[in-house]
């Protein structure tokens, strides 16, 4: 069984996840709205969303992948993240945006450095 501390880390990772998948989703409607995304910048957040979902569940059901998913998703955000800072020409929820997926990547990066073996 995993001790306290690395429950709480990966309990933080998955929040983390669940905010920047929920911080991306708002973000790309924004842009949508206001005619500002690019399809590249669909795509990427996507992508993003669709990582962060994927490394919390493999946390959730601790496979023995989560590491490397972690990794990928740490990737995948600082990718949106700094695209997002790219983008954002003084649009504040873009950077918002951006500083959620840079959290969100550097809890990722932590994961993937942990087993999930007791």
């Amino acid at each position: 069984m995993m001790n306290m501390e690395r429950m709480q880390e990966m309990q933080r990772c998955m929040d983390d996840c669940c905010s920047c998948m929920a911080m991306c989703g708002e973000t790309m409607m924004m842009c949508m709205k206001d005619g500002m995304m690019s399809a590249e910048m669909m795509c990427m957040m996507q992508d993003c969303m669709d990582m962060c979902d994927m490394a919390m569940r493999c946390m959730a059901r601790m496979s023995p992948m989560c590491p490397k998913m972690c990794g990928m998703c740490a990737e995948m955000c600082m990718s949106c993240a700094m695209m997002c800072e790219k983008m954002a020409n003084g649009n504040e929820m873009m950077m918002r945006c951006a500083e959620m997926c840079r959290r969100c990547a550097d809890s990722c990066m932590m994961m993937s450095k942990m087993s999930m073996a007791a």
